[in-house]
């Protein structure tokens, strides 16, 4: 019956025309914490209360820069955890009740510092998961999709489905909120379309967007852009196993070449044509960093190989073959990262097949005959 009328709202307060509720926000937070105490949740008893309270002196350094709401999301994904003779967690009722909350932009409990959103992305990355708990609410997983869409929602969207599509979405949600395009637009600059597509798309619309934020002699990421770089720092430069190069495509896996793609598409959209070299020079200082790459030499080979991957090759989802003679634009390119540093990234990872597209491996070393020699 819940879980009825819960829907129901969803549909109806899409409709925007429709001005009344018919379900009482006090109720639907009833909902919300009465699933939490049910399974015995710590954010049921009330110990979110300081859980993402900054400190003054974390407020004020601009040392941190890669921070996002995915931060936020691992801060507090311990507190949802349920007691294993509880039941679990009824994540319907939780996602439909944290959608309509969202929508209505009010706090899920009175008093409390996490965000609604942040909570409803928690839930939605935790649903279908396997805790190991005896699960007596079975999960929904196509209707709170639905759910989701029909609220364009696309981070809880995004958590809910996970894997590559999810990381897509995640961006997709960048991009929309940051330019006001539409879904399948984003979608094109990050992935559906070619890099030529997407540079010519984002020229497009820098020269018809006037540029109202006020430009700085030093760039400093944005808020959106330092989620791009935690995206790209936990998927692409992370990487400790071989086997992750080998995500399949319908695994929940997300390959670090693919997701390395698309973050650093996204940057490209956000970086205003006025800061392209400003923004070069501190990403690529960011990346060095990272790495810990000095002189062409780095203890993190595999993050290089995903690097080059991801930069001095063409888009290989377009099935790029090496007599092709189309001139597709490098990534590296056109982030305009330094040829030096490029350089560098390559020697870093120099023997490794990893830094060269599977489907290519072959070709090259039999097409040259064996020899062992790149250009950069």
């Amino acid at each position: 019956w819940a879980l009825e009328k819960l829907k129901g709202e969803v549909h109806s307060s899409v409709d925007f025309n429709n001005v009344q509720y018919d379900l009482p926000s006090e109720w639907l937070k009833e909902i919300v914490t009465g699933a939490f105490c049910n399974a015995g949740c710590d954010i049921g008893l009330g110990f979110d209360s300081s859980v993402l309270r900054k400190s003054e002196a974390f407020e004020s350094t601009r040392d941190e820069y890669n921070s996002c709401y995915r931060q936020d999301m691992l801060r507090i994904e311990n507190l949802l955890n349920p007691q294993k003779n509880s039941g679990g967690l009824d994540y319907d009722l939780l996602i439909a009740a944290l959608l309509i909350l969202v929508q209505r932009d009010e706090k899920w409990r009175d008093g409390t510092s996490i965000p609604t959103q942040i909570l409803l992305n928690v839930v939605c990355d935790k649903a279908g998961r396997k805790t190991g708990i005896d699960q007596k609410f079975i999960f929904d997983g196509a209707t709170m999709m639905r759910l989701c869409a029909l609220s364009e929602n696309y981070q809880a969207t995004a958590f809910l489905i996970g894997g590559k599509n999810g990381i897509i979405l995640e961006c997709a949600d960048i991009i929309i909120s940051n330019l006001g395009l539409s879904m399948n637009e984003a979608e094109l600059l990050l992935f559906a379309g070619s890099v030529n597509e997407m540079k010519d798309f984002v020229t497009r619309i820098y020269r018809k967007v006037q540029i109202e934020k006020k430009q700085f002699a030093e760039f400093f990421p944005s808020e959106s852009q330092q989620h791009l770089l935690w995206l790209l720092e936990h998927y692409s430069m992370n990487v400790r196993k071989y086997g992750e190069f080998n995500a399949a495509i319908n695994s929940m896996r997300v390959n670090p070449v693919f997701a390395g793609r698309v973050c650093f598409r996204a940057w490209i959209c956000l970086t205003q044509p006025s800061n392209k070299e400003s923004s070069a020079k501190w990403l690529e200082k960011w990346l060095r960093n990272k790495l810990g790459l000095n002189n062409g030499v780095s203890s993190k080979r595999l993050a290089c190989a995903a690097l080059v991957r991801i930069l001095l090759w063409a888009d290989e989802a377009s099935g790029l073959e090496l007599t092709d003679g189309d001139e597709e634009p490098l990534l590296a390119v056109l982030l305009g990262l330094n040829g030096r540093f490029m350089a560098e990234l390559a020697h870093a990872c120099c023997g490794m097949i990893e830094s060269i597209p599977f489907h290519l491996a072959d070709e090259i070393m039999s097409g040259l005959g064996g020899a062992n020699f790149f250009f950069f």
